[in-house]
């Protein structure tokens, strides 16, 4: 069954999905990562946004969930920021048996880095906007993820 382009959400969802496919771009990755004098391949990159923007540790199970990744792919990239000097292994406080992953100062300052690049960008791509539009947006978007984000009630418990 074909889309339906009349839908009120389908524009919306149309440059979004534009926006995704081009910020998680290889090409785009890679042309920031060079520009911040980064070294690192397009997941990895992903994984110092998620743990910066998370700002703690995540367990290697969630990076792989985050991520896409199988576990072992999880693990050997846990290895490669490790062997970076990027992050590293900890005891999770909630749970002794378990390890967490977390970006050393090192990881921290490149995911400062990236961040900033990132933020270089939309700053140039709404140079032109007033900044109560640029407030907005941030706002709109807050309130879009939120929803988006929101946990699914329960099968027995959906509106229908």
């Amino acid at each position: 069954m074909a889309p339906d382009a009349t839908h009120p959400h389908a524009a919306l969802l149309s440059e979004l999905t534009r926006l995704m496919s081009r910020w998680s771009s290889l090409d785009l990755q890679r042309r920031i990562t060079a520009e911040c004098g980064v070294s690192l391949d397009p997941v990895a990159v992903r994984a110092v946004y998620l743990l910066g923007v998370e700002g703690g540790g995540a367990r290697p199970s969630v990076l792989a969930d985050e991520l896409h990744l199988t576990r072992p792919s999880a693990s050997k990239l846990v290895v490669r920021l490790t062997e970076a000097g990027l992050a590293e292994r900890r005891r999770d406080p909630a749970d002794r048996r378990a390890a967490t992953v977390e970006l050393t100062e090192t990881g921290e300052d490149v995911y400062r880095r990236l961040f900033s690049a990132g933020v270089g960008m939309v700053d140039a791509a709404t140079a032109d906007w007033d900044p109560a539009d640029v407030r907005a947006l941030g706002a709109l978007l807050h309130r879009f993820v939120g929803g988006l984000l929101r946990p699914d009630p329960a099968p027995g418990n959906r509106e229908e």
